[in-house]
């Protein structure tokens, strides 16, 4: 079968111009409506286009869901070879990174909450699609790379098993975020404890250290991990 134009990075300036619009029109429907919403007339009003230049491009709505995911995988990716200055790192502590990191993803999902559960549907649905089974792979060296980091606190993790416990209790963590931001069960616990952004950060960082078995001290404080290069 022949290449569809869509795999190829357009060469003009004009044409790249238009295709990034036209791949942000498009996260920012599934974001708004989600996988089933976000049609492509809809996403091509949103991008100044005609349905026939989408369709020119891509060769159906899929075509297109994938472009949009490919691209932020491509970002992952640079993220994920940037150097951390583990030294500065460590200065942060183990307490301030661990606010820090869950503050991170709790905004992440509150920001972006359609656009990152459409994802994740999509990838329910084609477990074995390529670029799906590439963002697994992506996300398992996030996580790996998010456990070596705990682990340059390993003299502070009390916990027997100090790498075990970083996976589980961060899988624990995800879990939750996941569950209450990105598939809207905040509401159904709110007439039972706060639920809050500030409040889920506060308790999810408590509740990790505690499982790393970290002393816990003055918890909180203002200094933020250095930033990767």
């Amino acid at each position: 079968m022949a290449a569809h134009p869509s795999h190829n990075a357009p060469k003009q300036a004009r044409s790249r111009r238009s295709l990034r619009r036209l791949l942000d029109a498009a996260e920012s429907a599934f974001d708004k409506y989600g996988l089933e919403g976000a049609t492509v007339p809809r996403i091509a009003r949103a991008a100044g286009l005609s349905p026939a230049s989408v369709y020119r491009r891509f060769r159906d709505k899929d075509d297109l869901i994938r472009a949009v995911f490919r691209r932020a995988s491509e970002i992952q990716i640079e993220e994920l070879a940037r150097e951390v200055d583990l030294e500065q790192m460590r200065k942060v502590g183990i307490r301030n990174f661990t606010n820090h990191w869950i503050g991170g993803m709790l905004r992440g999902y509150g920001k972006r909450t359609g656009l990152i559960r459409a994802a994740m549907m999509y990838g329910q649905r084609h477990p074995h699609a390529a670029f799906v089974r590439r963002q697994q792979a992506l996300e398992i060296r996030n996580f790996r790379r998010l456990v070596q980091i705990f682990l340059l606190w390993r003299d502070e993790i009390r916990h027997p098993k100090p790498e075990r416990a970083i996976a589980y209790g961060a899988m624990m963590v995800a879990f939750t975020a996941r569950e209450l931001i990105l598939f809207g069960q905040a509401e159904a616990f709110e007439a039972l404890v706060p639920v809050g952004n500030d409040d889920l950060q506060r308790e999810l960082s408590r509740a990790f250290l505690t499982y790393l078995d970290v002393e816990l001290g003055e918890f909180g404080g203002q200094h933020s991990p250095p930033k990767m290069r």
